[in-house]
């Protein structure tokens, strides 16, 4: 029993005829209606009764068709997965990420990944900045992306660098240092940090505060919405808060370093270097971090 023989017969039950099945599939009446009757004769079985032009399913065709439905779409299955192999695509990706994107585009993005490459498994971990490099040295994922540490390419791991990403110091519009006309250094110490925290060695610790007094998250959302509460002013990713800022939720402080740049990185095992399903998200990544000048 061929697949091409199965698919023949669901042709044939949707549309009633051999004519229209051949018209369907693009091949002879005579292709069909032979590897029609080869069917039946392999089973043993008469899967048709046929009045004039119009074939209808005997009791026998009639229970199997559910098998035979399943049957198509495994073997569609197994020829995708084969497919989808000879691309190159990989079968499995694991992921880890920082939040910096937000992640209404980190939905949109991976929807039209699983449309480009349906067959591609992902797994997607979510973590602070610095715990992404050793997520992908320790092969516990296969690439990661994110406003991590510059890191030197080595044998096991390849760090691609996808885009300047703007910081920007922010403040809620009512907090202290947004009514100031300019902020030393001292107006920032003497009000509360949020800044990113991360763990090192099985210790939360927080990533190089400006001041002892500071409020710490592993997640630039958290740092966003402790801002907008007014909990104190922190540096954070313009893609993160440009809604906020359109909304006057924050706002950018005077501070002669209130405006600077990070780099938005992809970092790659040696597993995952070269394959389609990576290249196709940094290309996607970069193209969205583009848009925002």
């Amino acid at each position: 029993m061929k697949t091409s023989q199965i698919k023949i017969f669901l042709s044939v039950v949707r549309n009633g005829s051999v004519a229209a099945a051949a018209r369907e599939l693009n091949r002879s009446r005579t292709t069909v209606s032979t590897m029609l009757a080869s069917l039946e004769d392999e089973l043993g079985v008469e899967l048709f009764e046929r009045s004039g032009n119009q074939l209808h399913l005997t009791a026998i065709g009639q229970s199997i068709l559910t098998d035979c439905r399943r049957f198509d779409q495994v073997a569609g299955q197994i020829q995708a997965r084969c497919q989808h192999h000879l691309s190159g695509a990989e079968s499995v990706l694991r992921i880890a990420r920082d939040d910096a994107i937000p992640e209404d585009i980190w939905r949109d993005i991976l929807r039209r990944l699983k449309q480009r490459f349906p067959q591609t498994s992902i797994s997607v971990y979510l973590a602070s900045p610095r715990e992404l490099p050793p997520l992908v040295r320790n092969q516990s994922v296969d690439v990661a992306y994110g406003l991590m540490p510059e890191l030197l390419n080595e044998g096991y791991q390849w760090f691609r660098e996808l885009a300047d990403v703007r910081m920007l110091t922010v403040a809620a519009p009512d907090h202290p240092l947004s009514q100031l006309k300019r902020v030393t250094q001292d107006d920032l110490i003497s009000h509360t940090e949020i800044t990113l925290a991360y763990m090192l060695d099985a210790q939360l610790v927080a990533e190089s505060p400006e001041t002892a007094n500071y409020l710490a998250f592993t997640q630039y959302e958290l740092m966003r919405d402790a801002v907008i509460d007014g909990a104190g002013w922190a540096d954070l990713p313009l893609p993160l808060i440009a809604e906020a800022l359109r909304k006057e939720q924050l706002k950018t402080i005077h501070h002669r370093s209130a405006r600077w740049w990070k780099v938005f990185s992809a970092l790659e095992s040696e597993q995952a270097q070269g394959g389609a399903v990576v290249g196709w998200l940094a290309n996607e990544l970069e193209a969205y971090l583009e848009t925002l000048g």
